[in-house]
């Protein structure tokens, strides 16, 4: 019975094993399934990305995020499998620098730290899309690590082009323009302006305005067409983001600052507070405020938490770290983390709301199979080397063409038919998008008198809402 007297292997070497398993189930999955994403904004910017290389002028467009839209164009002229690698690698990087990040701060147990983030159910769907914040989030880890590992100039730096993956970027350079004042910092205070002076520059001549990266922004508005919600919708939507017990974790978090702050003796390190705490609270008080204030076209959606799942990392470390330190035997406190790892581990696979969609992620959805087998299908063999004219950003994953042209992509209050519109042209008219978005209604369409309408196609998406896609000729 000698392999009873074995030793149990350490539980830092599991946990890398762990993470190595789950990262690399992460890549299986994008690479191996027929997803293209979950579409809408996914669709956009992976098409702002592989069409930039064609015209530079998408590497400026202020919507699309210039800085993402640079780093992941090289990923995406392969398809949006390339574009969902490069987010793949964005968010296993973003996950181990957390591990990182929580060994710095000298956190029990870090090591699961990688774990805890790559188990967030909300992370799946939107790593394996075109979306902007597995970037921000690995660019928001990435400068806290630099920070608190010292690299105080190369953090700053990173924090400077943030706003140029996802606009709260800014509320994050507010946060270590804060920490900065409160260290004394001064001389290291304009280092946060160096990216908005780098893309000032390259995009004036493209604008002929300096000032671009200010009067360019979409969202600068007090005002929302999406409506508003209530105060609390964004911590309530952090629970299904994360999971009951990560969720509890970083709950406790909050419990134990003050408790912290006191056995401490009030000298728990400005930087820790700012880079964790700081943030998660101006993040999600800063959408909480746009949401329920119905200002900045705010939407509520709450894909924009996972810009903070490495932050919620850290804040579940610390809880982790808070707790077992309770314990007075070593057992006991070993046996709660491999509880809570299990927990992590298996939630995310239940039925129940919390957990994470494999299906919707992994698999192409009803959209995407109905545009790729039917529409575009019936589309080529009746009308073949043809202009198609739409609203639709999906139809885009499917023609070839720049869908951005003016001519070609029909915005609120386009002309229709478009002047360019040739004989034998076609104009897709679905009922979803170009109606209630782009106030160009069927009656109109239908009352054209060069536009003949040929057949519609009836969709039932995801979501069990009917879309129909009227398919019109130009005489």
């Amino acid at each position: 019975m000698a392999f009873l007297k074995r030793k149990h292997p350490e539980p830092e070497i599991v946990a890398k094993v762990i993470f190595f398993l789950l990262s690399i189930a992460l890549l299986l999955a994008g690479m191996l399934g027929d997803s293209l994403g979950e579409g809408g904004d996914s669709t956009t910017h992976y098409l702002y990305a592989k069409l930039s290389w064609n015209n530079s002028s998408y590497l400026f467009n202020h919507w699309a995020k210039p800085l993402f839209t640079a780093l992941s164009a090289p990923f995406a002229q392969f398809g949006m499998k390339g574009m969902m690698l490069f987010n793949i690698l964005c968010t296993i990087t973003a996950a181990y620098l957390t591990t990182l990040t929580a060994k710095i701060l000298q956190f029990n147990y870090y090591y699961i730290a990688g774990i805890v983030v790559i188990t967030m159910p909300l992370l799946l769907p939107v790593t394996l899309s075109g979306l902007t914040e597995p970037l921000s989030a690995l660019l928001i880890i990435l400068a806290i690590y630099l920070y608190l590992n010292h690299s105080i100039f190369l953090s700053l730096l990173i924090v400077s082009f943030l706003p140029f993956v996802r606009s709260e970027g800014l509320i994050i350079v507010g946060v270590f323009g804060a920490l900065l004042m409160v260290e004394k910092r001064w001389k290291l205070i304009p280092t946060l302006a160096i990216g908005h002076l780098f893309y000032s520059l390259i995009g004036w001549n493209y604008y002929n305005d300096i000032l671009w990266v200010f009067n360019k922004i979409p969202y600068a508005t007090m005002s929302s067409v999406y409506g508003k919600g209530n105060w609390t919708h964004f911590i309530n939507q952090l629970y299904f983001c994360v999971q009951p017990f990560t969720f509890a974790m970083i709950v406790i978090s909050f419990v134990y600052l003050p408790i912290g702050w006191i056995q401490n003796k009030k000298e728990m390190p400005w930087s820790k507070i700012f880079l964790t705490y700081g943030i998660a609270i101006t993040f999600i008080g800063a959408h909480s405020a746009f949401w329920a204030l119905g200002i900045f076209n705010s939407m509520g959606l709450n894909r924009v938490l996972v810009s903070l799942f490495p932050v919620c990392g850290l804040l579940t470390l610390q809880s982790i770290h808070a707790l077992t330190n309770s314990y007075k035997n070593t057992k006991y406190a070993n046996r709660f983390v491999l509880f809570f790892t299990l927990g992590i581990l298996v939630f995310p696979t239940l039925n129940n709301p919390a957990a994470t969609k494999f299906h919707e992620a992994i698999f192409a959805n009803k959209q995407h199979t109905f545009l790729g087998h039917t529409l575009m299908p019936y589309l080529k063999q009746h009308y073949p080397n043809k202009q198609y004219f739409f609203s639709e950003t999906e139809i885009g994953l499917f023609t070839g063409e720049d869908i951005f042209k003016k001519e070609l992509w029909l915005y609120p209050g386009a002309e229709v038919p478009p002047k360019n519109m040739q004989a034998g042209d076609i104009l897709i008219f679905d009922s979803l998008l170009m109606a209630q978005e782009r106030n160009i209604s069927l009656e109109k369409v239908r009352s054209t008198n060069n536009l003949i309408e040929d057949t519609v196609f009836t969709l039932t998406n995801n979501q069990n809402k009917l879309t129909h896609y009227h398919i019109f000729i130009k005489q």
